[in-house]
């Protein structure tokens, strides 16, 4: 694909979701970035931080073009702002410093012709922007509407969005971004809405519009099983659940998005931030409170400072989240079913029964956790020197002694499985398993755990625990005797919070990720050519990663935290993750040559 015939897709795409939308109260989300030769700076630095030459020479061959193609006529100097507003539709603003508007058969006007565009001059500085146009040159239905003005193209789906007296779209004290950019950050983006009862109610009433559109949207795929379509439809539902929360009842959200190369203060890392508050006395609010709000099941428990896969989840969940995971719960066990049933590596129906037994049995326990009020889980995995490392990890459980009968069912699924119950106690309510490990998963297993060929899993009333490596058994029962100390008066107000090295997780990830299954010959040759083209890019990417972080340190680590009625979270990466992100947009950018 040529850049040109991208960027016309693109503008395209983009065109084709403006819709018109009555002039009520949306959500607004504002986003600013620094400046086309600030962005090109960035993309440079992290393509070039490849690890091979052909990947760092994709910024030459196809990045650098593709960006100053798209930027022909704009002021790479000045700050871009888009703005989405979600209504009955989701519509954009689009806000472009231009440097040079129209001459001869240059600027910013002849581009937009160049990749297909019908442009329409209505007076001075007001446009009609298109894909196509009607007969004899006149605007095509449907147009976007472009003003210039304080040295900005700025394009909306309706005229009354670019007025004559536009403001500066940067500086203008009412409507102007200048405060989001004198934070500092490489792109911002921020959402604030009112709180009067009116604006409340219209938000809802335009986003029950939008989610009638969505919804019909979804359609029965051809061959497909009638539980996965329930499944489908009710992942939409829930999410747009959460979805409407978010945008009608959010008083105020701000992120942002830093890359420190070579020539900035904290040169080689990346940092992300955010925060969020609800509008009194909604369910988003009443969602938030109820984060953190009890101590974990797991809050004594040790996590050591230099773990390699580490962190923990105290999850609160409320009324919404509690009937949706009970919903979700209910649709997902046929789906599970059938997903045994077809599963290539089940040889016979003792195999594929004791499977789906196991699987009730830990569907049961999930449902069950539900009632518990909060996802509350931990883990630690660090190094114990020549390359070998130490597991713990736990999840609170309504009864976790069911787990037992899961473990006791293994053999029946691989028989590679040797399962030993009960081989001690840990304290005066914890049982101790063990597991090997089944042959396929060996290789996987070795990259941690070197000469290991066990797992252990320790189970109580209030509990499910797992342990593998160097002395996992002490390590394990010292993190039990940690969790029956008394809990601290206040919980920690860390949600979440997490420290990895992306080579180890990635690691960890292969011993339990699922074996690549066939696909399926009775689905549209159209789905099994995307789900092909899936696994392709799935594979892509994870070989992309193990070549980006082998021999340097691929750290990230990030938390989410309660602060008064706030939600606040960050996420820091260090260079040689940003080594990874800036391979795969050198790789994926070879498609668009």
């Amino acid at each position: 694909m040529s850049v040109r015939n991208f960027l016309l897709l693109s503008l395209t795409a983009t065109l084709l979701m403006v819709r018109s939308v009555a002039a009520q109260p949306e959500a607004r989300i504002q986003f600013v970035q620094t400046g086309i030769d600030h962005l090109k700076d960035d993309l440079k630095y992290l393509v070039e931080l490849s690890p091979t030459p052909s990947l760092r020479k994709q910024w030459k061959d196809t990045l650098e073009p593709l960006i100053d193609s798209f930027a022909d006529g704009l002021d790479p100097t000045k700050p871009l702002r888009v703005d989405v507003i979600i209504g009955k539709d989701v519509t954009y603003e689009m806000h472009f410093p231009v440097k040079l508007l129209e001459q001869k058969n240059k600027g910013f006007i002849p581009n937009l012709k160049g990749m297909g565009f019908n442009i329409v001059k209505l007076n001075d500085n007001l446009y009609t922007v298109a894909q196509g146009g009607g007969k004899k040159g006149a605007p095509a239905k449907n147009p976007m509407y472009m003003r210039y003005a304080n040295g900005y193209a700025s394009i909306a789906m309706t005229q009354a969005a670019v007025p004559a007296n536009m403001p500066d779209p940067i500086t203008d004290s009412a409507k102007g971004v200048k405060p989001l950019l004198d934070l500092g950050f490489d792109v911002v983006g921020s959402m604030k809405n009112s709180s009067a009862a009116a604006d409340v109610t219209a938000r809802r009433k335009n986003f029950i519009e939008l989610r009638k559109q969505l919804e019909a949207g979804l359609v029965f795929k051809r061959n497909e099983d009638k539980n996965e379509f329930a499944l489908r439809k009710l992942s939409l539902i829930q999410n747009l659940n959460e979805a409407e929360r978010f945008v009608v009842e959010t008083e105020e959200l701000l992120f942002n998005w830093t890359t420190s190369g070579a020539e900035k203060e904290g040169a080689g890392k990346g940092r992300a931030e955010f925060s969020i508050s609800a509008l009194p006395d909604t369910d988003l609010f009443k969602s938030t409170a109820v984060l953190a709000s009890k101590p974990s099941y797991f809050e004594n428990v040790k996590l050591h400072d230099n773990g390699v896969v580490s962190g923990k989840t105290n999850f609160g969940l409320d009324s919404l989240r509690i009937e949706h995971l009970k919903e979700f719960y209910k649709t997902v066990r046929p789906v599970l079913d059938a997903q045994i049933d077809k599963r290539a590596t089940f040889k016979d129906a003792d195999q594929k029964k004791s499977a789906k037994e196991a699987s009730s049995i830990l569907i049961d326990m999930l449902n069950e956790g539900v009632e518990l009020g909060a996802a509350d889980l931990f883990m630690d995995l660090h190094s114990a020197g020549d390359g070998k490392h130490t597991m713990v990890c736990g999840v609170r459980a309504a009864d976790g002694k069911k787990a037992d009968g899961i473990i006791k069912l293994l053999p029946k699924v691989n028989s590679t499985r040797e399962v030993k119950m009960d081989i001690k106690k840990l304290g005066d309510e914890v049982s101790l398993h063990s597991i090997t490990i089944p042959e396929k998963r060996e290789a996987a297993f070795h990259k941690l755990f070197p000469g290991d060929t066990v797992i252990y899993v320790a189970t109580s009333k209030d509990a499910v625990w797992g342990a593998a490596g160097v002395n996992a058994v002490e390590a394990l029962e010292a993190a039990i005797k940690q969790a029956a100390e008394a809990a601290p008066e206040k919980a920690d107000p860390r949600v979440v919070y997490f420290s990895a090295h992306g080579g180890r997780l990635v690691e960890l990830l292969d011993i339990i990720k699922p074996e690549p299954q066939k696909i399926d010959e009775k689905l549209s040759k159209d789905e099994q050519s995307r789900l092909k083209q899936q696994q392709k890019e799935t594979e892509r990417v994870r070989k992309l990663a193990t070549e980006a972080t082998a021999n340097c340190d691929a750290v990230f680590s990030g938390e989410v935290k309660k602060n008064g009625n706030k939600v606040e979270g960050s996420l820091d990466v260090s260079e040689c993750v940003l080594r990874f992100i800036g391979s795969v947009i050198a790789e994926f950018s070879k498609d668009f040559q």
